[in-house]
């Protein structure tokens, strides 16, 4: 952990912000990196997590490591620039503070931690399309990196950010 959080460290200093992506188990290594990040460093970073396990199996497998206050941490240190995208279908990660599926109360409008969390649908169509014959696939623990949400989550916490000299790690 001290080498990831020294990385992003080094990113930092040599741009103007910085996005931290992490897909399952690596939402939860961005997760305890950005913790141990100091002040100069968090305020210059956005974390986007998917398929992420930081609450359905760390928080309940690991409640005196990570908790609900511990995840509270993380979005206050990185100034609630942080975007979680989930799936109902995907059988390891979800959300990390709210489910936000229909139907459900809409998050406290103060509460930033009730802005983290992005519901994908899964499937996308529950038709097929027009010549095809099988219904749409399930995209369920799928990284998803080429799809218009995650494109779109990049955008939005690229302008959190200020837009200029924002960089994806590779």
């Amino acid at each position: 952990m001290p080498e990831l959080a020294d990385r992003i460290g080094h990113l930092t200093e040599r741009h103007a912000g910085v996005l931290l992506c992490g897909h399952s188990h690596g939402s939860a290594l961005l997760a305890l990196a950005v913790l141990r990040l100091p002040p100069h460093t968090r305020r210059r970073v956005a974390l986007l997590t998917y398929g992420s396990p930081l609450d359905r199996l760390y928080a309940r497998l690991f409640p005196a490591h990570l908790d609900s206050t511990v995840l509270r941490q993380v979005g206050e240190r990185v100034g609630w620039r942080w975007i979680n995208l989930w799936r109902d279908t995907d059988p390891v990660g979800g959300w990390v503070f709210a489910a936000h599926r229909p139907g459900d109360p809409a998050p406290e409008a103060t509460d930033p931690a009730g802005r983290v969390d992005r519901r994908l649908r899964d499937p996308e169509h529950l038709l097929p399309a027009p010549g095809e014959r099988r219904a749409p696939p399930l995209r369920g623990h799928h990284p998803g990196e080429s799809d218009p949400e995650f494109r779109a989550a990049v955008r939005e916490l690229v302008g959190r950010l200020g837009g200029a000299g924002a960089v994806e790690p590779q």
